[in-house]
């Protein structure tokens, strides 16, 4: 059989697992309130950006390619400038001026 002072130092023991296990399951659950809320909140805006492409025109589609296409224009103008800037400046630092150049 065992002792009292066994029998106490157990309960003792056990009382601290308890106590890291109660403390555990609290962050737990805060944690999934935390990735409820996440999830409620992504659900909301899926809903809400699905009613937006259900709702769109054909005059929306439009005005947003137009705007797509000009946005990759000035895109590639952007690029085009910047390697005509590299250029000019490697060409510079060679000892070549730019009207030496032909374009």
């Amino acid at each position: 059989m065992s002792t009292v002072k066994e029998v106490e130092a157990l309960l003792r023991k056990t009382k601290k697992e308890l106590r890291e296990v109660k403390k555990d399951n609290e962050e737990k659950d805060f944690h999934i309130k935390f990735l409820n809320e996440r999830l409620d909140n992504w659900a909301e805006k899926n809903a809400q950006l699905r009613e937006e492409k259900l709702k769109i025109t054909i005059d929306d589609v439009i005005a947003f390619q137009k705007a797509k296409a000009d946005y990759a224009s000035s895109q590639n103008q952007s690029l085009k400038d910047q390697l005509e800037k590299q250029e000019q400046v490697k060409l510079g630092s060679l000892g070549v001026s730019s009207g030496e150049v032909s374009g």
